[in-house]
Formats: structure tokens, sequence, C-alpha cells
């Protein structure tokens, strides 16, 4: 069984399936800890350098940085995010826990184009907003359905599969920018 085969069979086991599908696990074909450890890391970085320097064209386009504190800890955390924008109202997706620091009027910082703006975040609570807005970032940003687990057919994701997502756990958030920023 080549790493192909072995791809394929975790892209179409439906509990697999499940059990990942609200976030990044870890990739088919890497078993090493450090590994699913150090690749994520140095992605987060090289967009990270990226987003923030005369490169950011190659970039910027689907990618922000987004800045925000945590709750508990009151760490400023970095992170980069796909994002899709509608005037004033950008919204983002993410599978995993720090979405809890985006709750009920977060204030946080994004950085998108180079130019930096404040505003507030919270998650969209409708199950059908939900879906909607996690299909306008998919088109804007298609490579994030791989950590997603969103299962992509003929190009397109399904309502019902967008649903399932939603369900499984991932979360969208809307970011309000301030005007003036």
């Amino acid at each position: 069984m080549g790493i192909r085969d072995d791809v394929d069979k975790h892209a179409t086991d439906p509990q697999d399936l499940a059990a990942k599908s609200a976030g990044y696990r870890k990739l088919p074909g890497r078993s090493s800890r450090l590994m699913n450890r150090f690749v994520p890391l140095a992605v987060k970085a090289f967009f990270m350098v990226v987003l923030h320097t005369p490169l950011h064209p190659l970039l910027s386009r689907r990618w922000a940085s987004l800045e925000f504190t945590g709750r508990k800890s009151g760490k400023v955390f970095h992170t980069p995010i796909g994002y899709y924008q509608e005037g004033d109202r950008v919204w983002i997706t993410t599978g995993s826990p720090w979405w809890k620091n985006l709750r009920n009027g977060a204030r946080v910082r994004i950085l998108i184009r180079l130019k930096a703006y404040v505003g507030t975040a919270d998650v969209v609570t409708d199950p059908a907003e939900a879906a909607h807005r996690l299909r306008q970032i998919l088109d804007a940003v298609p490579t994030l359905a791989y950590p997603g687990d969103v299962r992509i057919v003929d190009g397109k994701v399904s309502d019902a599969e967008l649903g399932r997502v939603i369900a499984a756990g991932r979360k969208v958030m809307e970011i309000r920018l301030q005007p003036g920023t």
C-alpha cells in the first residue's frame, strides 16, 4: 500500500472524516510527531513573514494576519488566516479551539494587504448563516478545505457537506472593522 492509497483510504472513511472535520489534526502519510508539529509551525512562520513584508501580494489577496488576546492568559496571539471580505465585514473560519477567544465582541487587529485594521469579532451562531459564510470563505481560499476535511466533488462543496462540517465543530467568525482604521 503506497502513500496515495493511504490518503485515499483516509479521505473516504466516514468515521475518520467525522473525527477530523472540525479542523487540522494530522496529515496522512506523516507519522512523526515532530513533523506534525514542525510543518504547521514552519508554514505559519512563512505566511506571517510574507504577510508582513513587501512580498505580501503573494498571499494577501486570500490570507491575512490576525492578532487577538487570549481570554484566559491575556497573551497576544498572531496567526495567518484565510478570509472573505465584504466592505467593513470580514469572515474567517477555524476548527481549532482558539475561536473561543473571538466571542462577545472581542477586539482584534487584522492585517489585510499590509493595512492594519481594528475590529470586533463574534462567532456566527446561526448554522445556515455559518454555512453560507463558510462557502464564501472556501470560494475565496479553496486550500482551506483540506485542513477542515471539507469534501469537494467536481470542484464544488455541497450544502449538506457544509452543514456537516459546521455541525462537527468548525466555527465561522465575523469581524466588524472599525471605520477609519
